[in-house]
């Protein structure tokens, strides 16, 4: 079962593989810039930590029209669908390839059963997914590390891609996908069929449940100073409302400020992760469960 798993699905696991390179190349070349510029524009010491960035305000400026767009907007919006890409591509073709080839009678008469059968290919699948996924977070979290001192990590270029919910993203991209390719026998149309409510879910958990998995905190906003921008968001230091690097501000009153502190980083990750995590075990047992009550399967 575990050859017969390889043989089948080694070409995905080369691509994955080619992927994760490429991204570790990408990450190595911009990531080294980013360290050398964030080390010549004297914030690589202790002004971050000491006064909240208030005492180099000229060396953030210079480092964000330097780095802020390609790191915060467009690597965001590229790898935006990527993780849902990884698991559909995956996950799509792994019970539909047997159903649209007509091979499951083959692979569903031998010595092992069905539901072991799947639950293998599964358990292997999944660990590889795992893997791959933990690996781009641990480049991705290298790569946006001088990015993350200024930024924090609340923010969803910073968040999406650190921690636990990366993985988590593939995970649930895969469960939709294997369960898609199941109800539906053709593998691209389950792509597409998967693909398509996980972009959703991941969205509406984003922006609107993520900001209020917690209860929002509250301060008297300090004064802004006329160099600082004072709204909504998670901006760069100094951040003028709370005075905190990578508050999350969610709105802003005359009397006080409603934020997320950047301490619920790993609370929050947690959490969103739990969710995902929770629809990928709905999918895939819902997939054995079909698996093994099916008596019978048509062409």
């Amino acid at each position: 079962m575990i050859w017969v798993s390889w043989r089948q699905h080694r070409s995905q696991a080369a691509a994955c593989l080619a992927l994760l390179a490429v991204l570790a190349v990408y990450a190595v070349i911009e990531g080294t810039s980013m360290r050398t510029a964030f080390g010549s524009d004297g914030l690589a010491g202790s002004c971050l930590a000491r006064t909240q960035g208030t005492a180099c305000e000229a060396g953030v400026s210079a480092f964000m029209n330097e780095f802020g767009s390609a790191v915060n907007i467009a690597f965001w919006s590229v790898c935006l669908i990527i993780p849902g890409l990884i698991g559909v591509l995956v996950g799509g073709s792994l019970i539909a390839r047997e159903l649209e080839y007509g091979t499951w009678r083959l692979a569903w008469s031998q010595t092992v059963p069905r539901t072991r059968w799947l639950a293998v290919k599964l358990a292997l699948v999944t660990g590889g997914l795992i893997v791959l996924g933990a690996a781009m977070t641990a480049v991705i979290t290298w790569y946006r590390a001088p990015m993350d001192r200024i930024t924090g990590h609340l923010q969803h270029n910073a968040f999406d891609f650190e921690g636990l919910v990366l993985t988590a993203y593939i995970l649930c991209a895969f469960g939709f996908a294997v369960l898609a390719g199941l109800l539906i026998r053709r593998s691209i149309p389950a792509m597409i069929a998967a693909f398509i409510p996980w972009l959703s879910i991941r969205l509406v958990v984003e922006f609107v449940f993520r900001p209020q998995f917690l209860t929002p905190l509250s301060v008297v906003p300090k004064p802004c100073p006329p160099t600082a921008a004072c709204s909504t968001g998670i901006s760069s230091v100094p951040q003028a409302a709370t005075g905190h690097i990578g508050d999350w501000i969610l709105g802003m009153h005359r009397a006080d400020v409603l934020y997320q502190p950047a301490d619920r980083f790993w609370p929050f990750q947690f959490i969103e992760a739990g969710i995902f995590v929770a629809l990928t075990a709905a999918a895939l047992g819902a997939t054995i469960w079909l698996v093994h009550r099916r008596a019978a399967w048509s062409t």
